[in-house]
């Protein structure tokens, strides 16, 4: 049943590591811009509406599969690449069939790019946040601008700057992404500083840390081959996310770095976890004392068909 429900993904879809329990509800394929040097997550992928009919369909399969759960569905999330980019009175006839079929709704989320924020006014994200679309969830990855516009990510430090503040004006909760090794050896201590400093200035629900990998049909590919961006190592990584960590002052976050791709595994609240965080770090450093590689974790680094 879930191969019907989500086959326009292919065999893989992402979703907010945030919201990763939620009910999944496909509305979208594709990710609108798609130009980012270090993702191949919707290669060969055309951005695609599903339709509201498609949509109603998926969601009677959803219902009936969870109507045989015990309890209710409360958390929805909508699927696809950044589906907040849908016009509002789209995405609110959207909201009104999940409601009919998960009458019990109390939250839902979408990934989001900067720029599907900017596009809409302030009442337009209040409706959306009346309705019940409380949470969303961003890739920033950096807070850098030149490491940014190097990734062609298509936004800038400011855009995101004021997207988040939009959605604070809002009273709409957010998560974002931050990338290790984004910026390379070249610039790795930029990324760490400016996007610890960068988060400072808000306080999201969870800060999602991932680390860079070389994705097989990623843009980025040819610019490591041609030495034009050099990786960071995993111990390298580590230096990174401790430095990061280190410029970040927040009152009230998750610090969610249990994705596979980092080095190791942290998970802890700021800023009350902040220390203990920072000295499994400074162990797992420690531990590794900058040898080179046995080749096991490199190899783990080396490439991903999907994360």
């Amino acid at each position: 049943m879930f191969d019907e429900i989500y086959k326009e993904y292919g065999p893989y879809f992402y979703l907010p590591m945030n919201q990763a329990y939620s009910v999944a509800v496909p509305v979208t394929v594709g990710c609108t811009w798609n130009k980012c040097l270090y993702c191949d997550l919707n290669h060969n992928m055309e951005f695609e509406f599903l339709g509201l009919e498609k949509i109603e369909e998926k969601l009677k399969m959803l219902n009936k599969y969870y109507s045989r759960k015990r309890g209710v569905v409360k958390k929805i999330v909508l699927a696809g690449g950044n589906p907040f980019c849908l016009p509002t009175n789209l995405l609110l006839k959207v909201i009104e069939l999940i409601k009919e079929y998960f009458p019990h709704t109390e939250s839902i989320g979408s990934f989001s790019r900067a720029d599907d924020i900017l596009r809409k006014s302030h009442e337009e994200l209040v409706r959306l946040r009346n309705v019940g679309m409380t949470e969303l969830t961003l890739g920033l990855e950096s807070g850098n601008d030149k490491i940014l516009e190097f990734h062609n990510k298509g936004v800038t430090v400011e855009n995101n700057y004021d997207a988040l503040k939009k959605l604070e004006q809002a009273h709409i909760g957010y998560s974002f992404y931050v990338m290790l090794g984004l910026g390379g050896r070249r610039l790795s201590r930029e990324n760490a500083v400016d996007t610890g400093k960068f988060i400072s200035q808000f306080n999201p629900n969870v800060i999602v840390v991932v680390t860079l990998v070389l994705f097989k049909h990623a843009k980025l590919v040819s610019k490591v081959r041609s030495k034009e961006f050099e990786r960071i190592r995993p111990y390298e990584s580590l230096l990174e996310e401790k430095l990061m960590l280190e410029n970040i002052n927040v009152k009230n976050s998750i610090f969610n770095a249990t994705h596979k791709t980092n080095a190791i595994i942290l998970k802890g609240k700021l800023p009350e976890h902040k220390e203990l965080i920072i000295e499994k770090i400074d162990k797992a450093i420690s531990e590794h004392n900058n040898v080179e590689d046995t080749g096991r974790e490199t190899r783990k680094w080396h490439r991903w068909s999907i994360e």
